[in-house]
């Protein structure tokens, strides 16, 4: 794209300038005319939105710096938007923030408010008087044995752990180990055996092997979804 039929000097990296721009009217060659500046970092999904297409759509030719200067204007006009108010359950604000556009992650771990009381079996508690599907996964609690199968336990998986394991070959790098909301209430999950593997049993997991944000947001998320899935059967006669 050019701006200009011939030259109107030399950019500040030494090429041919073929535009100047409309904002400093520093001359610009045809690279830097076309060059957007990155976002800024922690923004929302509304301002990162709204900051892109500011800077894609200045009328004619603009230095990086400027465009960036238009950004942060229509940054400031989001920022000074009024928030939508949150509910007071810690619970329904989670799920509130789940689809909440205008605030950053930053400030929904801060707007989440929990209380200081709350536990995880709080959490699953509350998850579990809500739910209306039935549970989704099962896990083994119990190892194998001759002529006889493990039992299961019945839940719903959430992202809530804090310990890692490590994965080798494809797929390789660090993952949380797994953790399920059983129907019981109890918090399940596998430990780590040698060579730093999930064990093949899971147990019952610690409190502080939770990250109650983490949990918080995670049945958030599963009640929010639950809205989607099909209505329960009803048992056959």
């Amino acid at each position: 794209m050019s701006y200009s039929n011939g030259s109107v000097g030399t950019c500040a990296c030494g090429r041919l300038a073929i535009a100047a721009c409309n904002r400093c009217g520093r001359t610009l060659c045809e690279e830097h005319a076309r060059t957007l500046p990155p976002a800024p970092e922690g923004l929302s999904a509304n301002a990162q939105g709204r900051f892109e297409l500011a800077v894609r759509l200045t009328d004619g030719p603009h230095c990086e710096g400027c465009r960036a200067d238009i950004g942060s204007y229509a940054l400031e006009q989001v920022n000074n938007a009024p928030r939508a108010p949150l509910p007071e359950h810690w619970l329904d604000r989670a799920i509130a923030l789940s689809g909440d556009q205008s605030r950053s992650p930053e400030e929904k771990l801060r707007d989440a408010d929990l209380p200081a009381s709350l536990t995880a079996k709080d959490v699953a508690a509350e998850f579990l008087r809500r739910i209306e599907r039935p549970a989704q996964e099962q896990v083994p609690v119990t190892p194998p044995a001759l002529m006889r199968n493990p039992d299961y336990r019945e839940g719903w998986s959430v992202d809530c752990r804090r310990t890692e394991y490590t994965v080798s070959g494809a797929g390789a790098g660090r993952y949380r180990l797994p953790c399920l909301v059983s129907v019981d209430g109890d918090l399940l999950g596998p430990a780590l055996e040698k060579g730093d593997r999930p064990g093949a049993t899971w147990w019952i997991v610690p409190e502080h092997e939770i990250e109650l944000p983490l949990l918080v947001t995670g049945v958030a998320q599963l009640l929010v979804l639950s809205a989607f899935m099909p209505p329960p059967q009803a048992p056959a006669h």
